[in-house]
């Protein structure tokens, strides 16, 4: 499965520093916004293997979209 999320980037001249505002325990730290980039990607997919949930067998899992007022 592919999700997009958001990276807020800030900083400038080899240090910089991110965020995932879906997500707001990721935050990570880099020398380039390709760093940034790799180290966040190696993060949601470490927050959402350890808090992945153990279904009762036989369950059902949906996706759903959900349109919340701007």
């Amino acid at each position: 499965m592919i999700r997009k999320y958001s990276l807020v980037i800030e900083g400038e001249g080899g240090s910089f520093s991110a965020y995932v505002p879906e997500l707001p325990t990721i935050v990570v730290t880099g020398r380039s916004v390709e760093e940034l980039t790799e180290r966040a990607a190696v993060a949601i997919r470490t927050y959402f293997e350890s808090v992945r949930p153990e279904f009762p067998p036989g369950s059902i899992v949906r996706e759903i979209e959900v349109e919340l007022p701007a």
